[in-house]
């Protein structure tokens, strides 16, 4: 799958988004470009030809497409803590995350100094991509 020209790339497709000050949320540009750039990965993984066949998007999904699954490893103890609160109010745990998904998504990057020392603050041991 090749890269498109740096002029055509869309921001976040050619290499990852860079945080500056008073930047503001992230733009659907910037969400589809890093989209993109993941696809066109997870494509060159692939073993067999025709996986990698795959088509690379050309617009972000509509806000009502159908949900996808995810995979994340999360620590069982608060695992097990937010199932019990979400079923006391009485709410799936995955309708809780895609709330909190969705907050993140739309507020403004911080620095990635200041995101760092939030979540060294919270004791959460955390691995760099």
């Amino acid at each position: 799958m090749r890269e498109p020209r740096r002029a055509e790339a869309l921001p976040g497709e050619l290499k990852p988004l860079q945080w500056h000050p008073d930047r503001g949320p992230i733009t659907d540009d910037e969400a589809l470009g890093v989209m993109r750039r993941r696809k066109r990965v997870d494509l060159a993984s692939r073993t067999s030809a025709s996986a990698r066949r795959g088509r690379v998007p050309d617009e972000l999904p509509p806000a009502q497409a159908p949900k996808k699954p995810a995979v994340f490893r999360l620590p069982p103890r608060a695992l097990a803590r937010a199932h019990a609160r979400a079923e006391m109010e009485g709410v799936p745990l995955t309708t809780i995350l895609e709330e909190l998904l969705l907050a993140y998504a739309a507020g403004e990057p911080e620095s990635p100094e200041a995101v760092a020392d939030r979540i060294r603050e919270k004791a959460i041991k955390w691995q760099r991509r």
